[in-house]
């Protein structure tokens, strides 16, 4: 992990990473990825790979009391093919939060291909649309 590679090399490690991080249940467009990270490091202004998840110190990370006590509309979403944090994990997430939404994307990884842009962009907006609903605005 953070090991040098050059441009090259980092680019085809991180096409790899998203192509793992992403499922097997939607086809897996390399370019489309290879375009997002080369737009990641036009951005960052380096081609060296991000080790910051990795090197974040995760003690404390057991929140449940201050998610149960949210009265905070939230929509959870539940990536069926996400090799992280798979089902039942966005189950128990929003049971734990009180009142969450829980919306399954078919299909959807721990990775954002386009196949899924359509599908969680109408989840979004109709949470948004019944908490505006709710809250009479």
């Amino acid at each position: 992990m953070g090991e040098e590679r050059d441009r090259e090399a980092e680019l085809a490690w991180r096409v790899e990473h998203w192509r793992l991080l992403a499922g097997t249940a939607l086809p897996f467009d390399p370019a489309e990825f290879r375009a997002q990270e080369e737009r990641a490091m036009a951005h960052a202004g380096t081609a060296r790979g991000p080790v910051a998840h990795a090197l974040a110190d995760q003690s404390g990370l057991d929140r449940g009391a201050e998610l149960a006590a949210n009265s905070v509309p939230t929509l959870v979403i539940e990536a069926p093919e996400d090799p992280i944090n798979p089902p039942p994990h966005a189950a128990t997430l929003a049971a734990t939060i009180g009142g969450a939404q829980l919306v399954t994307i078919p299909g959807m990884g721990h990775a954002l291909p386009s196949a899924v842009h359509e599908p969680l962009a109408r989840a979004i907006e109709a949470h948004l649309a019944e908490v505006a609903a709710g809250s009479g605005g």
